[in-house]
């Protein structure tokens, strides 16, 4: 990370969910402050830690509106001795819930994951239209705070655009701020352009306007970086495209598009790792396992993450393969996600069915086969990802999966990662793991009982190759590589303001 280029910047981050939440505490005599879940805030926090910077974020709930205006706007993280800060944009109830709930979350998402039932999903409604009016409407929200903020710097300000929740954001920036360095990262797969065409033309226009405002666009791979790029030749026939750099000039702006694989803090997630709490869970996990061999994931109970199927590949596994029966632990430790909305809350119901099920069809008096964990415990799952012989990262589609890097670089016990094709990091750690397809649980079955049996040299080939391709893309270059890219775009308009400035002198 370039300190120097740094210090006359003012680092603006921005993304629907914060890197923390405010509750009451069990008595509710107090507020209690929560670190946010998900990749973005294990990503970005070390980053605005060490320049300071501030995050704007949506508020989830009254405690942190009261937070806000208690602090002015800005909420020093933590309250004493600050390291950053965050604004909380409030949204009334009803509008939040249209914006997140009916069209950021379900609807973007799906189709960013390629996951609608096209024959009959989705339905341009006019509910979808309301909750597009709420999307725009809490977009110029966040466009308002960032542009105060911009105005109120007394330095450079560099905005930061986090995910799809702020996809009209930039373009309402950069009518208040022409000038303003933005750049916008994609932490979910971009779709093919059939299937973002999925969306009325006005939503795909708008969306893909406004976000090549942008100076720098990033995504994970250059799978999702074409995908992109043939999305907006499509549907912008006026745009040019250069399909080998990722530049795109549209509208006499021109938007350098790039690939970050993000990663994670390796010497912080290993110091993490040897902390006394964590020690502390080492000891349950050894009482929950016992002298089985321990297959582990971690997720949201979202359904891009594909646990139903992990669990029927288990099952199959189980039935295969009877010798593993009263020798094996299969513990999730799975997050409720977006449990507002109605699909979610089925999926994680179907989840608790299948273990159930599982369990009672296999179960003996000593031995139980899944442990099913349902709680927030980051160390417990440091803990688990430490101890792992196998570690199980099946998705459908994701941006990135941060869980499959962190269990490489945190276990102890030459564990063997069984990966999924359609994990965003298969690419890169695909050397490093048994590589499976999603959908076919008889080859997940089979890939179980593979990386049990395998011998300790091979699965520390595996486990090493791993490591050392996370080594190559750790977070701190992900973070680099975007600011490398935004000091090339100030260097380009120095160039720019020079020459024309040589161009005047030699008219005059």
């Amino acid at each position: 990370m370039n300190s120097e280029f740094l210090q006359d910047k003012e680092i603006i981050v921005a993304s629907n969910r914060g890197p923390v939440v405010f509750k009451p505490d069990e008595s509710c005599d107090e507020i209690e402050l929560i670190r946010g879940a998900g990749g973005i805030v294990g990503s970005m926090i070390p980053f605005l830690q060490k320049t300071h910077g501030t995050w704007v974020s949506s508020a989830i709930g009254e405690c942190d509106h009261y937070m806000n205006n208690r602090y002015h706007g800005k909420v020093p993280i933590p309250l004493k001795n600050p390291e950053y800060y965050v604004q909380f944009i409030k949204t009334e109830e009803d509008v939040y819930n249209n914006f997140n709930g009916k069209f950021a979350n379900p609807l973007l998402w799906f189709i960013h994951h390629s996951m609608w039932n096209s024959p009959y999903s989705p339905c341009a409604d006019d509910e979808m239209h309301q909750a597009w009016d709420s999307y725009k409407y809490v977009n110029s929200r966040f466009a308002e705070a960032i542009s105060e903020d911009v105005s109120k710097s007394a330095k450079t300000p560099i905005v930061m655009l986090q995910d799809y929740h702020i996809y009209l954001t930039p373009k309402l920036i950069r009518k208040q701020h022409p000038d303003v360095l933005m750049s916008q990262f994609v932490h979910i797969p971009f779709p093919s352009p059939e299937i973002f065409q999925q969306l009325p033309n006005h939503m795909q226009v708008e969306i893909l306007e406004s976000v090549l405002t942008n100076n720098i666009l990033g995504f994970h791979i250059r799978r999702y970086m074409d995908n992109f790029l043939r999305t907006v030749k499509q549907i912008l026939p006026t745009a040019s495209v250069d399909h080998v750099s990722g530049d795109i000039l549209y509208n006499g702006q021109i938007c350098h598009v790039r690939t970050y694989p993000i990663s994670i803090d390796i010497k912080t997630l290993q110091k993490h790792g040897k902390n006394s709490n964590v020690m502390s869970k080492m000891r349950e996990v050894d009482e929950i396992v016992g002298n089985c061999k321990l297959i582990y994931r971690t997720d949201r109970t979202d359904l891009s993450k594909n646990i139903i199927r992990g669990f029927q590949a288990y099952d199959m596994f189980l039935d295969k393969y009877p010798e593993w029966r009263g020798k094996v632990k299969f513990v999730a430790t799975l997050m409720p996600s977006r449990q507002d909305i109605k699909i979610y809350r089925e999926y994680t119901d179907n989840i608790k069915d299948i273990v159930e099920t599982i369990n009672q069809k296999y179960a003996t008096t000593d031995w139980e086969p899944i442990k099913y964990i349902c709680r927030g415990d980051y160390d417990l799952v440091v803990a688990l990802l430490k101890r792992y012989n196998v570690l199980l990262v099946n998705p459908i589609l994701d941006g990135m999966n941060i869980v499959a890097k962190e269990g490489s670089i945190l276990n102890e016990n030459n564990g063997v990662l069984v990966l999924s094709t359609g994990a965003g990091c298969y690419e890169e750690l695909k050397d490093g793991a048994i590589c499976i397809n999603p959908y076919d649980i008889r080859q997940t079955a089979e890939s179980l009982d593979m990386a049990l049996l395998m011998d300790d040299k091979s699965k520390s080939l595996l486990l090493n190759e791993a490591k050392a391709a996370i080594g190559r893309n750790d977070l701190n270059k992900w973070v680099s590589d975007q600011l490398r890219d935004i000091e090339a775009v100030i260097y380009d308009r120095q160039e720019i303001r020079s020459e024309d400035g040589e161009e005047a002198v030699r008219m005059n």
